[in-house]
This record gives C-alpha cells, sequence and structure tokens, in this order.
C-alpha cells in the first residue's frame, strides 16, 4: 500500500497542475489576442503563423506560470509564518477559534507538503524555462526572473523549517562547537570464550 507521505503529496499536486495547465492555456489565448497575433487551434495543438509570435507569447504563458508559482508559494509561506499551529500565537489562535476559523490553523506536516508541491513545480518550470532559452524558445530573462523566484522561495522555506527544528526539543544538551556521543556497555560474563 501506498504510504501517507506520498498519498499526500500526490492529493496536493492536483490543484497547483491544474492550475498550472490552466494558465497556461488561457494565458497564451489572452496574450495573442492582445498582442493581435492570429492563433489557430488544431489538432497540433496552437498555431502560430511565425517564429517571433511563437517566442513572444511562449515567453509571456511561462512568465504568467511563475507569476502563478510566486502567488502559490508566497501563499504557502504566508500560512507557514502566520498560521502554523506551532508558532501562532495565544490571541491570534483565540481569535481565529472565535470567528470559526479554525481551519486556518495549519499544522506542519500540511505545511511542508504543501511548500515541497509548490516548489517541485518552481525547479521544474526553472529547468523547463532552462531549456526553452537554450534552444532559443523563450526570452532570458523570464529565465532569470524564475531564477530569482526559486533562490527567494527556498530561502525563505529553508528559514522556515530551520527555524521549526530549532523549536523541536531533543532532549539533549549541546556544547557550543562540540557534541560527544558515549555509549555504557555493561560486560556480561556467561563463562565462554
Amino acid at each position: 500500500m501506498f504510504s501517507k507521505i506520498l498519498v499526500k503529496l500526490v492529493d496536493e499536486a492536483i490543484v497547483p497542475a491544474i492550475t498550472l495547465l490552466a494558465v497556461r492555456v488561457v494565458s497564451a489565448m489572452l496574450i495573442a489576442r492582445y498582442f493581435s497575433i492570429p492563433l489557430t487551434v488544431g489538432s497540433s495543438g496552437f498555431v502560430y503563423r511565425s517564429a517571433e509570435d511563437f517566442l513572444l507569447i511562449n515567453s509571456y504563458s511561462v512568465l504568467a506560470m511563475v507569476c502563478v508559482l510566486a502567488v502559490g508559494l508566497l501563499y504557502v509561506l504566508l500560512k507557514s509564518h502566520l498560521f502554523h499551529e506551532t508558532h501562532i500565537t495565544p490571541a491570534l489562535s483565540a481569535k481565529l477559534f472565535s470567528l470559526k476559523l479554525s481551519p486556518f490553523i495549519q499544522a506542519s506536516f500540511d505545511l511542508y507538503s504543501q511548500g515541497a508541491i509548490w516548489l517541485i513545480y518552481s525547479y521544474l518550470l526553472f529547468v523547463a524555462s532552462g531549456i526553452m532559452v537554450y534552444f532559443g524558445l523563450m526570452y532570458s530573462w523570464v529565465f532569470a526572473v524564475s531564477l530569482v523566484l526559486n533562490v527567494f522561495a527556498t530561502y525563505l522555506f529553508i528559514i522556515d523549517v530551520e527555524g521549526e527544528l530549532k523549536k523541536v526539543d531533543t532532549g539533549v544538551e549541546f556544547a557550543a562547537d562540540e557534541v560527544v556521543l558515549t555509549w555504557e556497555t555493561e560486560e556480561v560474563d556467561d563463562g565462554q570464550f
């Protein structure tokens, strides 16, 4: 049977995937309309009259996907910093409960699985945009925007995870610069060599 983590990740991945696909298709049509570029839909997909039209529409539709990923990552990071059950203030918690908004309070497992999915999609789009730039199918500045988003979101996500790990009490006292582990064993004389 599938593990709980795998099932949760697959469940969390469906909505962002559908959202990104819809943004890609709708943004391509809206950008073509905005720039008055004739766009036909055939059995092979969208058909453009020139390579320059394709370059323009492809670049801006990928930029729209990067913007949606930024909004999704920002939403998860805000929930992580404001509504995380481990560091929500008692006053805010009481206010949310009194307003019957307690579902806003999020557990670590939910937040980190959502964040991981959005980051994975962000990295996949980053790699795909790098390949498209390499082959001349997209403007390089869109790739740079994707890079900045990935670095910034990863940094904020790592800060939150580190803050969470610092709060975990392991029960082990650590010295400032070293950790010494010792094991004590009992010698048992069972009469055998």
